[in-house]
């Protein structure tokens, strides 16, 4: 009997070491680049409550409260965001169907997605990518417009301090285009002739 007890314990002692081993020689095959990027990334996971501003000086520059989340999916979305801000961007105001088309532009997730991650004592530096889109309707009829977006400084502008769990991010929109998918048309709306810029700052919840 105990021949038997002992021949178990050691086979229970040799399965335990085999899958310790098993799992540090998993941990040691990824690179130490991509552990950081994911610690960082899981750091920024979670929902976030704060205030998007606009950096035009125009009549409709407003500070709006806004919420959104950081995924594991390296994706950042933005609840509601005011498409209708980016009204300010034409400069011919009403005289321009477009103005009165991004006017009543209703709100809709804004969707960005983290294209590279710094992970720097208390902060987390990261790149987002630089296009997005959203529907508009006019007369009945529904169609795409995409964006071009810019950050400052192009490289690691946008920030998340772990110490206050606070992200900032500061984006400015370039240029729209007008998508057909009907007919597989792409048309830049030059009447879109004034940059718009966000600052979006706020704390996970």
């Amino acid at each position: 009997m105990r021949k038997t007890i002992k021949a178990t314990m050691i086979a229970i002692c040799a399965l335990v070491i085999t899958l310790f081993t098993a799992s540090c020689s998993k941990d040691n095959n990824i690179p130490d680049a991509e552990k950081t990027a994911e610690q960082a990334l899981n750091n920024m996971v979670g929902t976030y409550n704060g205030t998007l501003r606009t950096d035009n000086n125009t009549p409709n520059s407003v500070l709006t409260i806004v919420t959104w989340t950081a995924n594991k999916n390296s994706t950042i979305i933005v609840n509601d965001f005011p498409y209708n801000l980016l009204a300010n961007g034409v400069s011919k105001n009403t005289s321009s169907p477009l103005y009165t088309t991004l006017l009543n532009a209703k709100k809709a997730p804004l969707k960005f997605y983290i294209t590279t991650l710094l992970l720097q004592d208390d902060y987390v530096l990261f790149n987002l990518s630089p296009n997005f889109k959203f529907d508009v309707t006019v007369g009945g009829e529904t169609y795409e417009l995409t964006g071009v977006v810019a950050y400052r400084n192009n490289l690691f502008y946008n920030s998340y301090t772990m110490s206050r769990s606070e992200m900032a991010i500061q984006f400015t929109i370039n240029s729209l285009v007008r998508i057909d998918k009907a007919h597989a048309t792409a048309t830049k709306q030059d009447d879109f002739d004034t940059p718009v810029s966000f600052s979006l700052t706020g704390r996970k919840i």
